[in-house]
């Protein structure tokens, strides 16, 4: 693949991903990055709609929705039952959903899909990997 064809298909991905400028970034970031078992975990997820309404924020494990964020409609938080994903409610909100008493069956991949309201409709989705741990090691301790 030459340069041309590489310049035109990254151009294609970036108007799927992110519509004509209505969405510039997403970023999905997990906190704590090592989440111990049975603390909470909040996902992050950082967009720039670049001026455009939100239409919709949703997080995902694996590929099932567990929780929606539509500002239209009410009520504008959704959250859908999935095994082992305790959602704080109180806490979540359209930019970040906070998971509580973290098992080690939620360990794997997590996204959050932003989608701009009318007219461009533009959707972006970031993936990341969440690893929850027994115990946190000491940094202190000497291996």
């Amino acid at each position: 693949m030459d340069s041309v064809q590489r310049s035109i298909l990254s151009s294609i991905n970036m108007i799927t991903n992110y519509g004509f400028g209505a969405i510039r970034s997403v970023q999905l970031v997990v906190d704590p990055p090592a989440v111990r078992r049975g603390q909470h975990a909040t996902l992050r997820c950082l967009y720039d709609l670049d001026d455009s309404p939100l239409y919709s924020v949703k997080f995902y494990r694996g590929l099932r929705e567990f929780y929606r964020y539509s500002p239209g409609q009410q009520p504008s938080k959704k959250i859908f039952p999935f095994p082992g994903i305790n959602v704080d409610a109180s806490l979540s909100d359209n930019r970040q959903v906070v998971i509580k008493n973290v098992g080690f069956g939620l360990s794997g991949n997590f996204s959050c899909e932003v989608t701009a309201d009318a007219p461009s409709f533009s959707t972006a989705t970031e993936h990341i990997s969440m690893q929850v741990v027994g115990k946190l090691p000491n940094p202190d301790s000497h291996c």
